[in-house]
């Protein structure tokens, strides 16, 4: 029944027991009038000065790990809420360990919505904490929150949505590099903390007399004019301990589809090994052929080993796709020149294409010793000038996905 059809209702009682003379019905009527008066006052406040918060104790963990979602509802007004129905968006990803889940419709498709009925006092705030764990790698996203209340009898409910969102990243598994099934000295012995001595291009100590076997690149053309005889910049030595991890998005032959496993696995081995070489006091730097679904660009993050750097590898690499930008080959020619001197390039991949071959043999003609990392049911080939090891497929994913970590 509507409110216009109750009044209506109680205007005819309130007639015939005048007409009848009626005390009780009288009675009766005024007493259903003061009560639907303060429905109709319930119903027009109920949500004025009711908040919503959310808040995570962890907005970033691993795959298995657990944390709390803490709700807070505040009631700031004299008036009490009989009941307040809350729908708070809950993302697929993430199980909820303590709490009821319940599903909605939006824009024809179901949406999970942690489900919960509130009665609230005037000024109270009431907290809720619910227990969740991140199962898979990826950025979710809590919320938007809808509120719906009303007046204590049923007439009439208002609804209002809470736009605020919170965000869990759980990073990508991270495993011991030997788990990865790699050989301890290589290329873990590549990532060790020892000391390649090279000559840094930036730090130049003296110019002496060209001798065959010396680079024209670094010709002093000015003290060869001046002496009229071929002279050569002498550098200082300093040590490279750079690793940059290139990370191939791309797991089967159309660039619009692709192996779960594969992927995850690659991304698995790129974290561990970043994380590996920072805690031995390597620079790291990484570069993916893609990025976040729906990001027109490709993730690049400047190598360093800054306290910071290993988070922000991790955020990196937590919210990949499938789906490339462009091919491993581009990135890895694209990326040359900002390259710093000497550093070591990983290249992870399920495809080693010739392209792909090439470009890593350039890179190492430039002087970056390269490391190949290939994923897949078979070994893929690839030339003797540079390490190469093959980390397995589904198989190995699986292996490590229930790895049980300290």
């Amino acid at each position: 029944m509507t409110y216009g059809s109750w009044w209506t209702l109680l205007l005819i009682l309130f007639i015939l027991s005048l007409v009848l003379r009626y005390n009780m019905l009288f009675l009766f009527t005024v007493l259903l009038a003061l009560a639907s008066g303060a429905s109709l006052l319930w119903y027009r406040y109920c949500l004025h000065g009711v908040t919503y918060g959310r808040k995570l104790r962890d907005e970033r963990i691993f795959p298995g790990e657990e944390t709390d979602l803490v709700i807070e509802v505040t009631n700031a007004k004299p008036l009490p809420l009989a009941w307040l129905l809350i729908r708070d968006s809950f993302p697929k990803g993430v199980s909820l360990l303590t709490g009821v889940l319940g599903s909605t419709q939006q824009q024809e498709t179901s949406v999970l919505s942690l489900t919960d009925m509130l009665a609230l006092r005037w000024y109270e705030r009431v907290q809720r904490i619910y227990r969740i764990r991140g199962d898979q790698r990826g950025v979710y996203s809590f919320g938007p929150v809808g509120l719906t209340s009303g007046d204590i009898f049923g007439f009439g409910y208002k609804n209002a949505i809470f736009e605020g969102t919170d965000r869990l990243v759980v990073y990508p598994r991270v495993v011991p590099v030997q788990q990865l099934g790699l050989p301890a000295e290589r290329p873990a012995g590549e990532l060790r903390a020892t000391r390649r001595v090279i000559e840094d291009p930036l730090r130049m100590a003296t110019v002496r007399e060209y001798m065959p076997g010396d680079s024209i690149r670094y010709i002093h053309w000015k003290n060869t004019a001046r002496l009229n005889q071929l002279q050569t910049k002498v550098f200082d030595p300093s040590a490279s301990r750079v690793l940059v991890v290139f990370v191939d998005l791309q797991t089967a032959p159309n660039p619009y589809s692709y192996v779960s496993e594969y992927l995850e696995l690659i991304i698995c081995t790129a974290a561990s090994i970043s994380v590996h070489a920072l805690d031995i006091r390597l620079a790291v730097g990484l570069y993916v052929n893609g990025g976040p679904r729906d990001a027109g660009h490709w993730t690049v993050v400047a190598p360093g080993r800054s306290p910071g750097q290993g988070t922000q590898i991790l955020d990196a690499l937590a919210p990949l796709t499938g789906f490339r930008l462009l091919s491993l080959h581009q990135l890895l020619r694209r990326s040359m020149t900002s390259l710093p001197y000497g550093s070591t390039v990983l290249a992870i991949t399920a495809r080693a294409t010739e392209p792909v071959l090439v470009s890593l043999l350039t890179l190492q003609d430039a002087g970056h010793p390269v490391v190949l990392l290939t994923v897949g049911e078979q070994e893929q080939e690839a030339p003797a000038a540079f390490t190469t090891f093959h980390l397995g497929g589904r198989d190995a994913w699986h292996r490590l996905e229930t790895l049980e970590l300290a």
